[in-house]
């Protein structure tokens, strides 16, 4: 990488050489700026910086916290995290309740606790966690990432304009934008795995490089806490830049190096905490919580796809989408990282690179170990690779010609810095109005308000409400309508559901039409949730003069048949 090592200060203890930096040659050292002149030129540099970072992150800060409330929570996941980080805040489950999530008053066993510790956080002052308050993890999150972001790239050595531009692309790239104003775990995962590579980096920069890292605990243990955070987040995922050290180190020849970041106490740090929270759940949970929680949802998910099963070239159309309208740059760019990494001469050599040979190698491997570990899981979702768009947003910057003003050399890329900035604050501008006025225009079909209000206005406050078939909104009706709900899978369950008395329950219209005769059910409002016709119904009525019993489900009324239901709203 073009990182110049540390020098040690006056009073440094002597350190060992090492092997792997830069050989020097008298010419070079007689050159070389006193140590003194050194650490005055870095610390130059950094208020330099300064100026840039806040610049930067006031306004991402302003693309991504402006206006979270302008529109509801959209099923499925934004209402289910509001109701459990609600559930949270309220404290109805006790002291327990920290630790074992609940939706439903169900114990939930999905995620981890990180994130709806701080959407109830967030909510206390509001005393309810409402659309901001479960939107602020990850909004604040998402400016985490962009600085940080700048930070990874001043230290694989861009100069300032690389590194804003690459924060830049990071911030308006259509996934990263769009997940950063939504209730969702990933972009918090992000920030905490980015906090772990930056620690990794200043690591490698300082003198002796990893094979002396254990001479700075601080550093290593801030690395191990932030993947522990991120643990807590989304599981074990969060461990994957560990993968991204030891594969580096692989291909530079240091593989040995990776235990120098990774002392025995050090993984108390990175394991312990999602460890530790797994045991004490266990214990205030039913039997078979932890089966559920690790077998289920992390082994099942990755061998066996039971949850997002897709193809295994699903990346490969879905990853450029994600990354619009900067993946339009990844022809030009992938090419000059490729010869980048290729390049074996020493870094003051290789200024017709847009990027020293080391650092393409890492950003190599940092794109390149999530996306193989991704393909392989039968489990796929665009999210889960949103760790790596920060690695794809400096790949993308190695496109601009830049000159330093650093000291370093200058590094030649295609295209001009400037026409591509004024690109980046043009998609940043039409992403900010579309966030402001588009989005709260398509509220009234994609919000799951409206039916849980009538699910309110049609039911006690104790009652529970069946859901046949539509878990995207087992979140949406305790969130918004204050109801508990039972998830019914089968014709079976609805029917001992209903059984329990005069009950409602919600349903497509289509299997409405299928069921709604056998389980004798008359609809009570008829509503469209994006492309789907729902229909909320409840038991018919026995006609006047026969027993209730005399229309259960399963049977038809002697009445006169109803007419035929309408089919006018059924679009999918």
């Amino acid at each position: 990488m073009a990182i110049v090592k540390k020098p040690p200060a006056q009073d440094d203890r002597p350190v060992a050489p090492n092997p792997h930096a830069p050989a020097t040659t008298p010419v070079a050292r007689a050159h070389a700026p006193a140590a003194g002149e050194r650490r005055a030129a870095r610390a130059e540099c950094r208020a330099s910086d300064r100026p840039a970072i806040f610049a930067l992150l006031a306004l991402a800060s302003a693309l991504f916290l402006t206006g979270l409330g302008t529109i509801d929570l959209w099923a499925p996941d934004e209402p289910r995290y509001g109701a459990i980080a609600e559930a949270l805040r309220s404290g109805r489950h006790g002291p327990g309740g920290l630790v074992l999530l609940h939706l439903n008053d169900q114990p939930y066993d999905q995620k981890p606790p990180l994130y709806f510790w701080l959407a109830a956080a967030f909510g206390l002052p509001f005393g309810r966690v409402d659309e901001v308050a479960a939107r602020l993890p990850s909004a604040l999150a998402a400016v985490a990432s962009v600085g940080l972001t700048f930070a990874i790239a001043r230290l694989l050595g861009r100069p300032t304009v690389g590194a804003l531009l690459a924060a830049g692309l990071l911030a308006t790239s259509f996934r990263f934008a769009f997940t950063a104003r939504r209730a969702q775990l990933d972009v918090l995962l992000t920030a905490f795995e980015l906090a772990a590579i930056a620690l990794f980096l200043v690591l490698y920069r300082r003198q002796g490089g990893i094979e002396q890292a254990r001479r700075r605990p601080g550093l290593i243990a801030a690395l191990h806490l932030a993947l522990g955070a991120a643990a807590l987040v989304k599981g074990p995922v969060a461990w994957l830049p560990l993968l991204v050290f030891a594969a580096w180190l692989a291909w530079e020849g240091r593989l040995s190096a990776f235990w120098k970041i990774a002392p025995a106490w050090a993984w108390l740090l990175s394991l312990g905490p999602v460890c530790l929270w797994i045991t004490a759940a266990t214990a205030l949970a039913p039997e078979g919580f932890a089966r559920d929680a690790i077998g289920t949802n992390v082994f099942a998910r990755f061998f066996a796809g039971t949850s997002h099963a897709r193809p295994f070239y699903y990346y490969a159309y879905q990853l450029p989408l994600d990354g619009l309208p900067w993946s339009l740059l990844w022809p030009i760019a992938l090419p000059a990282l490729v010869r980048a990494a290729r390049d074996r001469r020493p870094a003051a050599a290789s200024t017709a690179s847009p990027i020293d040979a080391k650092a393409a190698r890492f950003l190599a491997a940092w794109c390149l170990v999530p996306l193989v570990f991704f393909t392989l899981s039968a489990g796929k979702r665009g999210l889960y690779l949103l760790p790596i768009h920060p690695a794809l947003a400096l790949v993308s910057s190695l496109v601009v010609s830049i000159g330093s003003r650093d000291g370093a050399p200058a590094r030649r890329g295609p295209l001009r810095a400037r026409p591509l900035a004024i690109a980046i604050a043009l998609v940043a501008v039409v992403e900010l109005a579309l966030a402001l006025l588009v989005l709260p225009r398509l509220d009234g079909e994609k919000s799951p308000r409206p039916i849980a209000a009538a699910i309110a206005r049609h039911s006690a406050p104790a009652a529970q409400v069946g859901l046949y078939r539509l878990r995207p909104l087992e979140g949406a009706i305790p969130y918004y309508g204050r109801r508990a709900v039972a998830s019914l899978a089968s014709e079976d369950a609805a029917q001992a559901f209903l059984a329990g008395g005069d009950r409602l329950i919600l349903l497509r219209a289509s299997d409405y039409e299928a069921l709604g005769e056998r389980l004798a059910l008359e609809p009570v409002e008829r509503f469209r949730s994006g492309r789907r016709a729902l229909v909320l119904a409840h038991p018919r009525k026995a006609p006047p003069g026969l027993p209730p019993h005399a229309v259960a489900p399963g049977r038809s009324p002697p009445a006169s048949r109803p007419p035929p239901p309408d089919r006018s709203d059924e679009a999918h």
